[in-house]
């Protein structure tokens, strides 16, 4: 199964992007309450987010699984990033798109995708795309490897 983590910010375009490009099984998207009842009107959107997100989901035939958190509490984002590794099975393909979300998330969700980079064969995306035009998806799977070993050698 193809599964595809991610954090969701204020305006959900990053996880549309993202199911558009890898349309996963599954998603796991880790965020607080507020983000999901969020209209992102600033960003365009005239709708909350959790509903713009479960309609890419279903335009891509993928199953959303919500893990809420308190995005200002360091922990509770680690829990609920734990709760969704702990779902992952051996032979599920692993995408994790740490672009999105709250500072908290995108810290922990990206730091974690590189240490378990090293046990598992994920890939690591970068998603970016604005109604303006400009659009970046980047596996950056091996570009982060190779720093944070330099980061580890240095300490």
């Amino acid at each position: 199964m193809k599964v595809l983590i991610q954090g969701l910010g204020e305006v959900p375009a990053t996880i549309e992007y993202a199911l558009e490009k890898e349309r996963p099984d599954l998603t796991h998207i880790i965020c607080s309450e507020f983000q999901m009842k969020n209209v992102a009107s600033a960003g365009g959107y005239t709708e909350p987010s959790q509903v713009v997100v479960e309609r890419a989901a279903r335009k891509y035939n993928t199953k959303v699984i919500w893990q809420t958190c308190d995005i200002f509490d360091i922990r509770s984002v680690g829990e609920a990033i734990s709760r969704v590794f702990r779902e992952i099975k051996p032979d599920d393909e692993i995408v994790i798109n740490y672009t999105g979300g709250a500072a908290s998330v995108k810290l922990l969700l990206g730091a974690s995708a590189v240490v378990l980079s090293r046990m598992l064969p994920i890939r690591i995306v970068y998603a970016l795309r604005y109604k303006g035009g400009i659009e970046v998806y980047k596996d950056q799977t091996d570009e982060l490897k190779a720093i944070f070993k330099q980061l580890y050698e240095f300490f």
